[in-house]
């Protein structure tokens, strides 16, 4: 599995990890979230580690995929939705 290392500055800190390749256009569309997400749960520094950040970073990859699986299917919908829409125009002005 090809993998490609990502950084992550939360606070001081800096946090580094190996993630599919696959997953990273969803973690640089994420990457703010997931820092965002942190600071607002504003954990202990003792307790901000790398089982944590991971743990938030795959959760925003998922939320981003998820999202643009959404969007992907709405736009479907719309498409089909319009093509009916004019099929039924048709129909009618018959």
């Amino acid at each position: 599995m090809n993998e490609q290392v990502v950084e992550l500055q939360v606070r001081d800190r800096k946090f580094i990890f190996k993630i599919p390749y696959s997953d990273y256009l969803p973690f640089k569309e994420a990457e703010k979230r997931v820092i965002e997400l942190i600071e607002e749960i504003n954990p202990p520094e003792d307790k901000l580690d790398y089982g944590f950040v991971y743990c938030a970073l795959k959760l925003a990859i998922e939320n981003n995929k998820l999202q643009e699986n959404t969007i992907s299917e709405a736009n479907e919908t719309e498409k089909q939705i319009h093509n009916l829409t004019e099929k039924l125009e048709i129909f009618l002005n018959q």
